[in-house]
């Protein structure tokens, strides 16, 4: 009953299984009156309104004939004029000119980080290419190493998805590249949340070579992806697309992204991913909740920052809604 067969479907299956017509007319209605069926019964129709007010609102926005052809390119503006015209709208955007101030977008490169930091000890994602679900699992991916013997890596190995220091190791990076964080402040004028004691505060740090990877997911921030050396192609689909994703733990999708089956998962083909490449100085505004995946185009050093100066503390209501 909770999968949604008929009574007379589970009358039919129960006497060919020789129950008789008192017992089985018994158990149809003591299941009927049960409090888990009537608690999956409003659960189910919870779900199905949500899924249809989703719907429409994609419906809605196809209604601009440039829905997700491509995203604003603007020279960063005032904070409050991105707060009414993009943060508090869900929409992303790329903005140029918001790091000119940052001796890091002069400085930086993976060369630099070898010559200044080289004997640090830091920690990264290592041998990923030995499991599709590397990222779910990154965990278990974690090598140490100096600094010097990974950009040797990243110098010489070639396009590799194999190695990558990414937001999962800034942690345990932190007071080996903390330093460095001094070549970065605020975006724009008044965009961060900045303490001088803490320059690495939500400040997020990626470095590879070209062909790094991170499948589909969605974060549970809005984020600011900063580009500082180097290209990153990042495909986006809308948060509202939800209902076809996918969603088959915590924050990624079961799809091989953008490796397509539609006899698999034939929803996919109605969702509308955009994809914009960020190039140095360049910075890509993700809304929360927005799937992304992001490809290294060249070898590449990304910050990324969630401390904006507006609410952006919304995590803790997702884990609670996943119990």
């Amino acid at each position: 009953m909770l999968a949604g067969t008929s009574k007379a479907g589970i009358v039919k299956t129960l006497a060919q299984q020789g129950f008789s017509s008192a017992e089985i007319a018994l158990e149809i209605q003591t299941a009927s009156k049960s409090p888990y069926l009537r608690a999956a019964a409003k659960t189910a129709q919870t779900l199905k309104k949500r899924e249809w007010l989703l719907a429409t609102c994609d419906h809605l926005a196809r209604l601009d004939p440039g829905y997700n052809q491509q995203l604003d390119v603007i020279d960063t503006p005032a904070f409050e004029e991105f707060i009414k015209n993009y943060y508090s709208k869900h929409k992303p955007v790329v903005l140029q000119n918001g790091i000119e101030h940052w001796p890091a977008l002069k400085k930086w490169s993976p060369q630099y980080f070898a010559e200044v930091l080289g004997t640090a000890e830091i920690q990264v994602q290592f041998d990923r290419e030995s499991d599709a679900l590397f990222e779910r699992h990154s965990d278990k991916y974690r090598k140490s190493m100096r600094m010097s013997e990974f950009v040797d890596m990243i110098e010489n190995d070639g396009e590799s998805n194999n190695y990558y220091m990414t937001a999962n190791n800034t942690q345990q990076n932190v007071d080996a590249i903390k330093s460095a964080f001094a070549d970065i402040g605020d975006f724009g004028d008044g965009y961060r949340q900045l303490f001088a004691d803490d320059p690495a505060f939500s400040t997020y740090f990626w470095m590879g070579p070209k062909g790094t990877f991170t499948p589909l997911h969605h974060d549970l921030t809005n984020n600011m992806l900063v580009q500082i050396y180097g290209r990153k192609k990042v495909t986006l689909i809308p948060a509202w697309q939800v209902p076809w994703m996918y969603n088959d733990l915590h924050v990624y999708s079961e799809v091989d992204f953008p490796n397509v089956n539609l006899k698999t998962h034939p929803l996919m083909q109605h969702v509308t991913p955009v994809e914009v490449t960020i190039a140095a100085g360049d910075a890509l505004f993700i809304p929360i909740g927005w799937w992304h995946c992001v490809e290294g185009l060249d070898k590449s050093i990304s910050i990324s920052f969630t401390n904006f100066n507006a609410p952006n503390s919304y995590a803790e209501g997702f884990k609670k809604a996943q119990g």
